[in-house]
């Protein structure tokens, strides 16, 4: 691979046109795509400007075909894949989070529920309306169940966002 494909190469996955390219190294549009097509080449200078911008060194830039070749193995499906996947992995830990904060809400409800219904001040009131000694029979469990069926769903959506961090972690080490 000439320096040229290269040059193209590295734009291209940067995401820039020749002519923002051109902007960045104070060359004209026209120098970029000469570079391109390999009918010129950039003197040492722009080289290492070129270096620069786009944090790669000088050697594998001028010489190094195995840095390159590594970088054509990640195409633009593949980054794709890679931000529809993180984007995936975002909503699945924000989703586990938020159904452990709404089970764990729920869960306050119902202890202050429980304490409201059993405390002196309830059942005094209770008295004066209706004449009965007696708490309000609340059934807790009915009233828990959504709650910890929400914890649940809060829990196994964190795990599984964990789990695939180890996976993405343990298949990077090798």
């Amino acid at each position: 691979m000439n320096i040229g494909e290269k040059i193209s190469q590295i734009r291209k996955m940067s995401g820039m046109t020749q002519e923002q390219l051109a902007e960045k190294m104070n060359v004209s549009r026209q120098t970029i795509s000469k570079w391109e097509k390999g009918l010129s080449t950039p003197d040492l200078e722009s080289a290492v400007t070129l270096c620069k911008l786009f944090r790669i060194s000088l050697d594998d830039f001028m010489k190094g075909e195995e840095k390159v070749e590594k970088e054509e193995k990640l195409s633009l499906q593949d980054m794709i894949k890679i931000n529809r996947r993180t984007q995936r992995m975002t909503i699945l830990l924000l989703s586990g989070l938020f159904f452990l904060m709404i089970g764990i809400l729920a869960g306050l409800f119902i202890t202050a529920l429980e304490s409201t219904t059993t405390s002196m001040q309830y059942m005094l009131y209770r008295y004066i309306v209706t004449g009965q000694y007696e708490s309000a029979p609340v059934e807790y469990w009915r009233l828990a169940c959504p709650v910890i069926l929400l914890m649940v769903i809060g829990i196994v959506l964190c795990a599984s966002y964990i789990r695939e961090r180890w996976r993405e972690k343990k298949g990077n080490e090798k």
